[in-house]
C-alpha cells in the first residue's frame, strides 16, 4: 500500500540519513573501528564463500578455544543499507558481545542493488543460510541453535526468511530458534515512486511480490518486529503492519531510539535488544 501522501513527504519518511544526519560521522566510524578489532580478536572463519560473486561471502566469529559439544549457538545477522549500501565488514562489531558471551555470530554479505535485484539478494541470503546449515559442523556451529536477525533492509530479509520453504532445501521447516527484524521494511510498494527506486528498479508488481507482509509465513519460531520509538513515521507503520498481517508477532517499540541508535543496542551485551536476540541461544 502506498500512503496517500505527496511524494516529497513520502520520500522524507524513508530518508533515515536525512532524519539522523550525523550517524555517518559518529556511529559508523566507531562501528568500523570496533569491527576491525572484532575481526582481529575472534576465532572462526572469514570470507566463507556461498556463491560465485564477490560479495557472496559470510564471516563466522566464534570464541577462542574448543567449541561445546554440538557447536556454538549462533546469531546470523543480515545488515542494512537499503539493499544498496554498506558491507558485512561494517558490521563485525555486532559479533563482539556474542563472542564475549560464549556464542558465535555469522555476518552475511550479499550483492548490492543495482548490480542485482531485491529478489536476487533474497535468493543469495537463502543460499548463504542453507550452506551454513549444511556445513555447520565444520564451522563449529550448532545448527539446532541458530537465531536470525537483521536491520533495515536486513529486517526485510529476515522477515522474508520467515516465508521461505526451507524444507524444500532439505532443512527443517523452522531452522531458527528465533528471528528479530529490526527497523524493517515489510511492504515495498511505497518505495516504487520515490528516490530509492533508482537503484532498486522495482515495479509495482515486484514490490508487492517481495513484500513479506503479504506473503504466507512458513517459519514458526519466536518472531519479534522491533522498531525505535524515535524512527520515521513509515517505519513505525511498517512495524505495525507486519504485526497486523501475521500471527504471533511480538511488536516492540524501543523508546527514544532512532533508526541507527537501535542497532547500536546490539553492539553491547547489556541492552534489552541484545538480551531479546540472545534469549533463544542461551536456553
Amino acid at each position: 500500500m502506498i500512503p496517500d501522501l505527496p511524494l516529497e513527504e513520502l520520500a522524507r519518511r524513508y530518508n533515515n540519513g536525512g532524519a539522523v544526519p550525523d550517524w555517518a560521522d559518529t556511529l559508523l566510524p566507531r562501528w568500523q573501528r570496533e569491527s576491525e578489532r572484532a575481526r582481529a580478536d575472534a576465532a572462526g572463519a572469514r570470507d566463507v564463500a556461498y556463491g560465485p560473486l564477490p560479495r557472496n561471502r559470510f564471516d563466522v566469529f566464534a570464541p577462542k578455544g574448543i567449541a561445546p559439544v554440538g557447536g556454538w549457538p549462533a546469531l546470523v545477522f543480515i545488515h542494512g543499507g537499503y539493499w544498496q549500501r554498506l558491507s558485512k565488514e561494517d558490521w563485525s562489531v555486532i559479533a563482539a558481545p556474542f563472542v564475549a558471551n560464549g556464542m558465535a555470530a555469522v555476518i552475511l554479505g550479499y550483492t548490492l542493488c543495482p548490480q542485482t535485484t531485491i529478489r536476487g539478494i533474497a535468493s543469495e541470503v537463502e543460499t548463504a543460510i542453507t550452506l551454513l546449515w549444511n556445513n555447520a559442523h565444520d564451522l563449529a556451529i550448532n545448527r539446532d541453535r541458530i537465531a536470525l536477525a537483521g536491520h533495515s533492509a536486513g529486517g526485510h530479509l529476515t522477515a522474508w526468511c520467515m516465508t521461505t520453504d526451507w524444507a524444500a532445501r532439505g532443512m527443517p521447516a523452522t531452522p531458527f530458534v528465533s528471528a528479530t527484524a529490526i527497523s524493517g521494511v515489510f511492504d515495498l510498494e511505497p518505495l516504487v515512486p520515490i528516490y530509492l527506486n533508482e537503484a532498486l528498479k522495482l515495479t509495482n508488481a515486484e514490490a508487492l511480490a517481495m513484500s513479506p507482509a503479504y506473503r504466507e509465513r512458513r517459519v514458526m519460531c519466536d518472531f519479534t518486529a522491533a522498531v525505535g520509538g524515535a524512527e520515521l513515521e513509515e517505519f513505525l507503520r511498517q512495524n505495525q503492519l507486519l504485526g497486523t498481517q501475521w500471527k504471533n508477532v511480538t511488536e516492540w517499540e524501543l523508546p527514544g531510539l532512532n533508526h541507527f541508535t537501535i542497532i547500536d543496542e546490539l553492539t553491547r551485551d547489556d541492552p534489552a535488544l541484545f538480551k531479546r536476540v540472545t534469549a533463544g541461544l542461551r536456553s
